[in-house]
């Protein structure tokens, strides 16, 4: 009895240090594989940030002078669009984002400085673009769109240089009965893709217009005219941005998509009568007006490559 208890004995404790043996080996193969990932999910982790810039809701931008390219402020403006550009992202990194599309949104498309870039960013620039303001926010997976520089919609008796897409052809966009601004029509493509906007900077008009949306708002100025404000200096409006871009990505998961009904209904009343006339010609568009049209789309998306159909088409295109 004695020897046989012996004889288990000892192949228990040769299997106990076998066990052992097996367990150490395992933690420093689990601790080594730990290390290795350790870089690549460093660099999975953060947020992927879209922002879209306009210039219209710049600090300083109330006539033609700063916003065109022949006018005589608009090359110092495109430094000050860089400026507050630069503080968004600032803030962003600061509060872990680590990805960052910029979408170049005003006018030509071309207006941002590229030298002044950060070299890890990636830029969308030129037209025509099906989704004009947020082209490409449908090609990734975005964590949260900003929109940098924003005005007010054409319905907007009180905003800066407020106007929906184009001022010198477009007296109202109305998206399912709501007058609409770029911000709000921005925004529910964005959140068709399920990505919420989280800052929207420009006057005070736009802040209060897209309340809606359920952004972080940065007033950089306060509108007393169409050609008029009392606006923050560029440093000071830099410093609000980069702060407020900081605590919209700090509490990023408190955000929701902006979501709207679909279809997606857009009335679009033009300044002239022609353009309305024509449009109607196309089967999906219903001329609601002498220089008002209606169309849906099974999505904002689609309603918005409509319109800007309607704004970009010419026989004349080339090349």
């Amino acid at each position: 009895m004695t020897a046989i208890s012996d004889h288990l004995g000892g192949h228990a404790l040769k299997g106990s240090r076998f066990g052992a043996a097996i367990r150490r080996l395992g933690t420093a193969f689990l601790l080594m594989f730990a290390l290795s990932a350790a870089p690549a999910a460093a660099q999975q982790d953060g947020y992927r940030i879209y922002i879209s810039v306009d210039m219209e809701g710049l600090a300083g931008a109330v006539t033609p002078n700063q916003i065109i390219d022949d006018g005589n402020e608009y090359n110092e403006f495109r430094q000050i669009m860089l400026g507050e550009l630069l503080a968004a992202i600032s803030g962003a990194r600061e509060a872990g984002a680590t990805e960052f599309v910029i979408s170049d949104s005003h006018g030509s498309l071309q207006n941002i400085p590229l030298e002044g870039l950060p070299e890890d960013v990636l830029i969308i620039r030129g037209e025509p673009r099906p989704l004009s303001m947020v082209e490409g926010i449908d090609n990734g997976e975005y964590d949260g769109a900003m929109f940098i520089g924003y005005h007010a919609s054409a319905s907007n008796m009180e905003g800066v240089r407020a106007h929906t897409f184009s001022s010198a052809r477009l007296s109202e966009v109305k998206l399912n009965g709501v007058p609409a601004s770029e911000g709000y029509i921005n925004a529910a493509v964005a959140g068709q893709f399920d990505v919420p906007v989280i800052l929207i900077t420009g006057d005070d008009a736009t802040i209060k217009e897209l309340e809606a949306v359920g952004a972080e708002g940065v007033a950089v100025k306060r509108a007393i005219g169409f050609h008029a404000a009392e606006t923050l200096t560029p440093a000071a409006a830099r410093k609000q941005i980069q702060a407020a871009a900081r605590r919209a990505v700090g509490k990023i998961d408190s955000y929701r998509p902006f979501k709207v009904d679909t279809p997606a209904i857009m009335d679009v009343t033009f300044h002239y009568y022609r353009p309305a006339e024509v449009l109607s010609w196309l089967p999906q568009v219903e001329r609601s007006g002498a220089r008002s049209v209606r169309f849906e789309g099974e999505t904002p998306a689609d309603a918005l490559k409509l319109l800007e159909f309607a704004l970009s088409y010419s026989i004349d295109l080339t090349p």
